[in-house]
């Protein structure tokens, strides 16, 4: 696409009356939104919890709960419990857990246990659902045990789909749809608002049936060749994970080194000092001889960590750079004799799960990732600085 039909694409955009409704429209203030959490599977879950909890705030009493309960109930995989069973149970004395041995919820009452695998965007894995109904088995082996999939489509599970009964979320829009109808007017405003935030959060960032979603098929069909060049070119999920890493980098005292799209490489500023800066090129931005590196390989959801002696100059001598290095344990000769990578180490990061985090989220496993290699970035600072008068006369080639 050209300059000047870009431009001329996005003036028809500004100029579209639609775009102004649905910019309206998500101007609108929605507390899922606002802390970011509207594909969060762990935000979803607790505000499911606090639902299904009669003790809770809300003040909905147990009305939410029968209504999940009578759905759960009515499948024709737990044979010895029916939905009519539902008002026979003393309601008042219900535990809801979360997280309890990973499952994201659980629902005890007297006699009976409802176990909830909940998927927002992310796909059932590591037979994850055999282990939690094997649990369940073991620690309630005198109870009603009932198995809960619930999806945004309400999809069977691949692994489970003799136990796990398949719930869709579209269940949890009509039923808090016909409790707000019904008894909207008694509720508390605040509570009012957060599940109407949470109805339109499901519709809009989970099923696409809100009006606002309808609107923005509507514009897109309209300005396609504008949205999918716009589409093509927009930022990726590593990208916002390059973006947290550099943050986290510069609290560490770690520097940036020479920088691509799939690769982050640092310094410390123990060490930066000691670094020869090569005069040619050798492939990396900024010329270093040495950097750490971590590669970010989202298809196989898993992180490379490295030490890489570069290409360099060939007055500066990287033969004994890496005999320094090999003196560290656990380090190795290289495979290659241009790019000289004398300690690796693979760790599992869940790059599919990124759309559903925040920020924070991510924060976070960046910095148990930091926290994982941190032994290994000391102990290269150690050895680089014990040599460091060698390192220095290295670097006046």
């Amino acid at each position: 696409m050209k300059l000047n039909e870009l431009k001329g694409g996005y003036d028809r955009l500004l100029k579209d009356s639609d775009f102004d409704k649905l910019e309206l429209g998500l101007k609108n203030p929605n507390i899922f939104q606002i802390l970011n959490i509207s594909k969060n599977e762990i935000r979803h879950s607790n505000f499911l919890a606090w639902l299904l909890n009669p003790q809770e705030s809300h003040k909905l009493n147990d009305i939410f709960l029968k209504r999940f309960l009578r759905e759960v109930f009515s499948s024709e995989k737990f044979s010895d419990i029916d939905q009519v069973d539902v008002e026979g149970l003393d309601l008042s004395k219900v535990e809801i857990y979360r997280e309890w041995r990973n499952i994201d919820v659980l629902i005890k009452l007297e006699n009976v246990i409802v176990c909830i695998e909940n998927k927002v965007l992310s796909k059932e894995h590591s037979n994850q659902l055999n282990r939690y109904k094997q649990i369940v088995d073991t620690q309630f082996p005198g109870y009603k045990r009932t198995f809960v999939y619930l999806n945004p489509e309400g999809i069977a599970s691949e692994s489970e789909v003799d136990n796990f009964e398949p719930i869709s979320y579209e269940f949890i829009v009509d039923s808090l749809d016909r409790i707000i109808s019904v008894y909207g007017e008694s509720l508390n405003d605040q509570v009012k608002n957060y599940i109407n935030d949470y109805i339109t959060i499901i519709k809009r960032e989970l099923m696409g049936t809100d009006q606002l979603t309808e609107l923005s098929k509507k514009i897109y069909l309209n300005h396609k060749a504008l949205l999918d060049f716009i589409f093509e070119h927009k930022p990726e999920e590593v990208d916002e994970l390059s973006v947290v890493m550099k943050e986290e980098l510069s609290k560490r005292n770690w520097i940036q080194g020479s920088e691509s799209k799939y690769y982050v490489r640092f310094l410390t500023e123990k060490i930066q000092h000691l670094i020869y800066y090569n005069k040619q090129s050798n492939g990396w931005k900024n010329k270093e001889s040495f950097l750490f590196e971590i590669r970010l390989q989202p298809a196989k959801n898993k992180l490379l960590f490295t030490t890489v002696i570069s290409p360099s100059d060939s007055k500066y001598n990287v033969l004994r750079l890496q005999e320094m290095l090999l003196e560290i344990d656990g380090f190795r000769t290289p495979y290659g004799q241009k790019w000289r990578t004398n300690y690796d180490q693979k760790e599992i990061f869940p790059f599919d799960d990124i759309p559903s985090m925040d920020k924070e989220d991510i924060r976070n496993l960046v910095n148990i990732l930091f926290d994982k290699i941190s032994p290994v970035v000391e102990i290269v600072e150690y050895k680089l600085l014990e040599n460091e008068d060698e390192l220095i006369e290295m670097k006046s080639v």
